[in-house]
């Protein structure tokens, strides 16, 4: 889960900075699992929610060590700017297929459309980023048991 931390630490762009551990109010709406645990519907197995953020974060920290580690290895000129360019795009593809993956994902209840909706609002705040409208329209997608509203 993405979390502002409470501590006066900011970066250079006036960011906080990224917790892997979601408050006590959304781990506590979260369904019951243990760790690596699939949830079933019906019958197929699919990835939960808390997997799909557990992945995302994962992606997240994964980009902000590669970009500490290719910043310090283009200022000491071991690599071309090309190298440091593609590197970079790599991570931040993976980033963006974790937080496409929980944009698709459908809630099964109103805990979990209210679990997907307090990330995203987390992690839009956070990054400062936006959704576009497809991408709003599957974060307000109501769970798979009512009907679907759209926002136009």
């Amino acid at each position: 889960m993405l979390l502002l931390s409470s501590s006066s630490s900011r970066s250079s762009r006036g960011t906080g900075s990224i917790s892997p551990r979601p408050s006590a109010a959304l781990s506590a709406s979260a369904p019951e699992r243990k760790a690596g645990q699939k949830e079933e519907s019906g019958a197929e197995t699919a990835v939960s929610l808390c997997d799909l953020m557990d992945q995302h974060i994962a992606a997240q920290l994964a980009t902000a060590e590669a970009v500490r580690a290719w910043d310090e290895r283009r200022a000491a000129s071991e690599v071309t700017n090309v190298a440091y360019a593609n590197r970079l795009l790599d991570v931040a593809r993976d980033e963006e297929a974790g937080r496409l993956a929980i944009v698709n994902y459908r809630p099964r209840g109103d805990r979990e459309s209210r679990l997907k909706l307090a990330y995203m609002a987390a992690y839009l705040i956070a990054t400062r980023g936006t959704l576009n409208p497809n991408e709003m329209n599957s974060v307000l997608e109501a769970p798979r048991d009512r009907p679907s509203t759209s926002v136009s």
